[in-house]
């Protein structure tokens, strides 16, 4: 197997942001469908599901079907060393470990032992979306960020009367409230299809929003109560989509 992409910074920190909440995992990759890695974190809490076509690939050279188990901390620690320019090519070795190679300036190459395991289907996941709506991903880090010193918990919320997306949180000491509008140029499109609230743990928000620098464009979509879906566009194709469980309280 052997495959590479153009834009190594773009794993750098997709990588980066699923290894803060998934410990291993295994990528699937076919002759026919591309990369899939879909896992859940220990807690149940979130859903990472990290997807390539095969067309994104500058190249792709797959037999039949693979899985490869790694340690994402690991993975992590090695794609943190691409560099503006670098393409990123995988292979896997006939001994089974994992080549991680950057071409740039010059030819780097890693090697990371694989891990066994299996593949495990996880059922897709559908609510009712009230509110669905595109960003910036820096944008959407800086909020989650001005947010986090207020509360562990923040709340996402919309009304079909407007044409704003709200973004709060509150403590016994402090709160803050974010407005987000088309007309101000922070939502690029937007779309309310019901109103719609739901409360999330901050802590999740903050290791996925470390993905921000590995897209040019986020979309945003939850419903009253349900789960929170985060979808980054990769550039060069492909996608990288969390779900968060609301919080109850």
């Amino acid at each position: 197997m052997r495959l590479k992409f153009r834009d190594a910074v773009a794993w750098r920190y997709a990588i980066t942001s699923i290894s803060k909440i998934i410990d291993e995992a295994s990528f699937r990759i076919s002759g026919e469908d591309g990369l899939l890695l879909k896992a859940m974190d220990p807690s149940t809490v979130v859903l990472v599901e990290f997807a390539i076509p095969k067309e994104a690939f500058s190249e792709y050279s797959v037999e039949g079907e693979l899985v490869v188990g790694v340690r994402m901390d690991e993975l992590a620690k090695v794609l943190k060393r691409a560099r503006r320019g670098d393409e990123l090519v995988l292979e896997v070795l006939e001994d089974g470990r994992l080549s991680v190679v950057f071409e740039g300036r010059g030819i780097r190459r890693f090697t990371l032992p694989s891990i066994e395991m299996t593949y495990e289907e996880i059922p897709e996941v559908s609510f009712e979306v009230g509110f669905k709506g595109k960003l910036l991903p820096k944008l959407f880090r800086d909020i989650v960020r001005e947010v986090e010193p207020i509360s562990d918990s923040i709340e996402f919320s919309a009304s079909k009367d407007s044409d704003k997306l709200t973004v709060s949180s509150r403590s016994e000491i402090a709160e803050a409230e974010i407005e987000l509008s088309a007309s101000d140029g922070a939502l690029i499109e937007y779309q309310v299809l019901s109103d719609a609230r739901a409360k999330y743990t901050i802590d999740y928000l903050v290791d996925i929003s470390v993905a921000s620098q590995a897209a040019e464009l986020m979309e945003i979509e939850f419903g009253n109560g349900t789960p929170l879906k985060l979808t980054y566009e990769i550039p060069g194709g492909g996608r990288l989509v969390f779900y968060v469980a609301p919080r109850e309280d």
